[in-house]
């Protein structure tokens, strides 16, 4: 609560700037770019902060036709336009800003062009337009290089690998995530570095490169948390339960997901939080917990009809339709897919369109109505085409296949399912092959055609244990993440009875000490009073000698100098005296560590989290990440190895 606390009121004070110099903005121009500042600061926070800017930029835009300030109208339409966006209006923000683009070119705003550019392609992707949104966004980062904006460049080019990870093209999609990357790292961007190793991750994860995503989640998740984006920390959180999902690690899956949705609802980010509600009912679809997919989904449709996403909530009725027709519930199914075509045509969602239409002709096959199935796989078939979906393309490529084939028509089933096997090779969907060379194998059967049908089952049969090779990696991912994590809570274990086994040692020395101490308090006291009848000098040199007993028990000698450092002193004498052994042991393995680095060392060892270490050493929670990286630098540790998995085995 407290890093929320700051964080809002050092984004209220830049707000209550803004807002004191609008109120004393008295010329029209200073009005204008003073109320477009504070719209811009207003933008994407809380709903209603969003829909407050959006009324500033219109009233901008009013007051910028007012004074002809032509490049002011751009800004105030591409400010408006971004609100629209998110508030999830998306009808109205491609609208708002195709008005702006021409007005941005004619006066020659090279910025709020790119800026509209990213915007419109953020549109064109969440309306699951994939071609209009790579070449609007490919458009849009060649601009951003040529004038040099390089935080835009970076941002168009992680979109421009979602597009292609949308269009199944991973490897592109892992390469232009690649470039966006190393564009912040080389030009020491301070923001979008999280996003994007969020974005890459994703790929690994379709590639079903499991072990590297969740690395890559890692990283984005520790340098989120390190700036505060609890956002970021938030969708970090709901893709490792995505991960989780994927690989059937249902428990972990459920632990992430709950936590991504208590951080998202802490900070208003409603789009997100509706989308780990959607993922916890995906679990529970899984588990076949009919009870919690009911709830889940409801929750997720409660929020998403809330902050008015059309999309989102077509793509529940879609999941949900899918389910209860698994589940032979073909009432409720058809009722649910309905209710997810109408949204997705309403808000112009082809991806979802066409994942409807194929569902209810799958429906409708088990029915026995051939004629309305092959309809509605040939609208899907068209919609997917228009948009270059290609998986949908090889959804209702299949589905016309297996129409044809129940219909007795092989013949009109082959060219069908021929074209699916050269796109499914062509993004390399290999799932997507091997049924189609299974369907196509089975067709060919029925013609007579035994020679290219063995051919073809081969080729099935061959992916098909390509796939379970994929599957049994994906069950190594999981029981190597399981391992870690059992490894490590086992190590912590240990390292906590070894810790309370040197303390107790430590007492018992500090208990010896103390009895020591007293006995020679015990034996002073009794010398006093020996020489109390003495006197002379014999009298004053006991004296004085007793004096200095008494002064090393109660005050023992100290360094001149700060306190803090004495205390320094004593800190670094107990980890001496408790960690001998692994001190000694660091001195052999990584001799270039500094007295700091190990004590870094000792505390990661004990299993103490950054902040904690950041107080115990009285250093910032940076300084302690600096250390970290220079330890595993100069240990030459991989990025996979884990640094207190090691130490921890020293």
């Amino acid at each position: 609560m407290g890093i929320v606390r700051r964080v809002g009121n050092m984004k209220s004070i830049g707000i209550s700037v803004l807002e004191a110099r609008l109120n004393r903005a008295i010329r029209p121009k200073d009005r204008l770019w003073a109320m477009i500042r504070l719209a811009e600061e207003l933008t994407g926070k809380e709903t209603s902060e969003t829909e407050r800017a959006l009324m500033l930029f219109v009233e901008a835009e009013r007051l910028a036709n007012t004074t002809g300030d032509k490049r002011g109208i751009a800004s105030a339409l591409r400010g408006a336009g971004s609100c629209q966006l998110h508030l999830s209006n998306l009808g109205a923000s491609l609208e708002t800003l195709e008005r702006a683009l021409p007005i941005a070119e004619q006066t020659g705003d090279a910025e709020t062009e790119i800026m509209i550019l990213l915007n419109i392609g953020n549109v064109y992707i969440r309306q699951s337009r994939q071609d209009l949104a790579l070449e609007t966004l490919q458009k849009c980062a060649e601009l951003a290089e040529l004038i040099e904006n390089h935080p835009i460049q970076a941002s168009a080019l992680n979109r421009v690998g979602t597009v292609l990870k949308n269009l199944g093209r991973y490897q592109e999609a892992l390469e232009y995530h690649t470039k966006s990357l190393a564009l912040i790292e080389h030009t020491g961007l301070g923001t979008g570095k999280a996003i994007t190793l969020m974005n890459l991750s994703t790929v690994l994860r379709y590639l079903g490169r499991y072990a590297e995503a969740l690395s890559v989640l890692e990283q984005s998740s520790e340098l989120s948390h390190a700036t505060k984006d609890l956002q970021t920390e938030g969708l970090c959180q709901l893709n490792v339960g995505v991960l989780y999902l994927e690989i059937g690690d249902y428990p972990n899956a459920l632990s992430s997901l709950f936590a991504s949705a208590k951080t998202l609802e802490r900070i208003g980010d409603k789009l997100n939080l509706a989308n780990a509600y959607g993922n916890l009912m995906e679990v529970y679809l899984q588990l076949g917990n009919t009870e919690q997919v009911t709830e889940f989904g409801g929750k997720a449709l409660s929020v998403f009809e809330e902050i008015g996403d059309k999309r989102g909530q077509a793509g529940i009725f879609v999941d949900l339709g899918k389910h209860y027709l698994d589940g032979g519930q073909k009432t409720q199914s058809r009722q649910l897919l309905n209710q997810g075509l109408a949204l997705s045509r309403e808000i112009g969602s082809k991806n979802y369109e066409a994942v409807a239409l194929t569902t209810l002709a799958t429906l409708e096959i088990g029915l026995g109505n051939f004629g309305t199935a092959e309809k509605l796989l040939q609208k899907s078939l068209k919609i997917a085409s228009t948009s270059s979906d290609r998986d949908r393309i090889i959804a209702a490529l299949l589905g016309l296949g297996a129409l044809f084939n129940k219909r007795g028509e092989p013949d009109h089933a082959l060219s069908f399912l021929e074209r699916a096997i050269v796109i499914a090779a062509k993004i390399h969907s290999r799932r997507h092959e091997q049924e189609a060379h299974q369907m196509l194998a089975e067709t060919l059967e029925v013609m007579g055609d035994l020679k290219h049908a063995l051919a073809h089952s081969k080729l099935a049969s061959s992916i098909k244990e390509e796939i379970l090779g994929i599957e049994k990696q994906k069950a190594i991912a999981e029981l190597q993440i399981r391992s870690d994590i059992e490894k490590s809570e086992q190590e912590k274990i240990l390292l906590r009875i070894e810790t309370d086994s040197k303390s107790q040692e430590i007492e018992r020395i500090a208990m010896s000490l103390a009895g020591k101490t007293e006995l020679i308090r015990s034996a002073s006291r009794r010398i006093k009073e020996t020489i109390k009848p003495w006197s002379g000098e014999k009298r004053s040199e006991f004296d004085t000698l007793l004096s200095e007993i008494e002064d090393s028990i109660t005050d023992p000698p100290r360094r001149a100098g700060n306190p803090s450092r004495n205390k320094d002193t004593i800190f670094s004498n107990e980890l001496h005296l408790v960690h001998q052994d692994i001190l000694l042991t660091l001195s052999k393995q990584c001799p270039g560590l500094t007295v700091t680095e190990r004590k870094v060392c000792i505390l990661l060892r004990e299993g103490l989290s950054i902040k904690e270490m950041s107080g115990m050493l009285k250093v910032s929670t940076q300084v302690i990440k600096n250390h970290r990286h220079a330890i595993r630098k100069k240990m030459k540790l991989e990025r996979e190895t884990s640094l207190t998995t090691m130490l921890a085995g020293m």
